[in-house]
Order: structure tokens, then C-alpha cells, then sequence
């Protein structure tokens, strides 16, 4: 190599030095650089943003754990485990309460054995909508159990008899209203 190619080469290494120097010294340090994390949230704190915050936080808080973080998304999840456990039980208690019931009752209890059957299914398919965080396909879905949840109690109130899945049909409808509202905030 030459003089001049020497003398090129060294002053496009100091240019090059020069422009990299003032850009190098507007960056934080790296230590400093993302040391601005957002504040992690809480089961409660999302659950704030549902229908039924209480119940919200109540059926998923024992599962956060499980998770690295805690979002909406998350929650979500946490709430549709919670909801397929809900409805799980509520099959056991509809076998329970055919036992005792009037031969009326007890076809109406099988209806809405069928219903819960139906639940799970929409369940399974908001599983997979949240994977790819389709929150219209959720609100169908939870809107879906709901009326199954109605229809159940609907089945009791054309025969006269008090529903024993009563109670079971309240926990689900609010379950469901909470997953809408978490799908509002994904």
C-alpha cells in the first residue's frame, strides 16, 4: 500500500471515529437503558376491568403463579381454566341432583347436562382464539355459554321447579361476562 492510500485509509478511520463519537454520547449507559420497566400488574388490578371483579379475582388468583407475567391475556386464560373447572362441577352436581329430582326435573337436567357439554366445547374453542388473541371470536364464544347457562334455567322455569343448577348457572354467566370484558383489554 502506498503513502496515499495509508493517508486515505487513516483519515476515513478518524472521520469515522469523529461521526460515531457525538451519537455514542447521546446513549444512556447500558445500565441505564431500560431500567424504566412498567409496573407488573396483578390478578386484582386486571380484574378491575371486568363485570364481576371480586369473582374475577377469586377464581384466577390462585393461578397466577403459574405465569411470568400478569396481563389481560394472561388473566383470560386463568378465567376460562376457572370457568371449564365451574362447569366440570356443575356436571357432577347435575347427576347429584337427578338422583332426588321429579321425572320432569330430571329431563331437564339432562338437557342441561347436554348445555354444559356445549359449554365446554365453546370453551375449547376460546382456548384456541386466544392463542391468536381473537377477541371477537372469545366474546362469541363466552356469549355462546351464556345462553346455554339461560337456556338451562329456561328448562326450569317452563316446568314450575326451582333449578337446582341455580346457583352453578350464576357463577358461569358471570365467568362469561368477566372473559368478555378481559377480551376487551387484549
Amino acid at each position: 500500500m502506498g503513502p496515499r492510500a495509508l493517508l486515505l485509509l487513516a483519515a476515513a478511520a478518524s472521520c469515522s471515529l469523529l461521526a460515531a463519537a457525538p451519537a455514542a454520547a447521546t446513549l444512556p449507559p447500558p445500565e441505564t437503558a431500560f431500567s424504566v420497566a412498567p409496573p407488573e400488574q396483578t390478578v386484582a388490578d386486571v380484574c378491575k376491568g371486568t363485570a364481576f371483579p371480586a369473582l374475577c379475582t377469586a377464581t384466577a388468583g390462585a393461578q397466577s403463579r403459574r405465569y411470568k407475567t400478569v396481563e389481560a391475556l394472561t388473566v383470560l386464560e386463568m378465567q376460562v381454566d376457572a370457568f371449564a373447572k365451574r362447569t366440570e362441577a356443575a356436571r357432577a352436581h347435575v347427576a347429584e341432583a337427578a338422583q332426588t329430582a321429579s321425572p320432569a326435573a330430571r329431563a331437564k337436567l339432562d338437557l342441561c347436562n347436554s348445555l354444559y357439554l356445549d359449554v365446554l366445547d365453546n370453551l375449547g374453542a376460546c382456548r384456541r382464539a386466544i392463542g391468536f388473541k381473537d377477541a371477537v371470536t372469545i366474546r362469541a364464544t363466552m356469549g355462546m355459554a351464556a345462553q346455554d347457562m339461560q337456556n338451562c334455567d329456561e328448562q326450569f322455569r317452563q316446568i314450575g321447579e326451582k333449578n337446582p343448577m341455580e346457583r352453578f348457572d350464576e357463577d358461569l354467566v358471570e365467568m362469561s361476562e368477566n372473559c368478555r370484558s378481559l377480551s376487551n383489554m387484549i
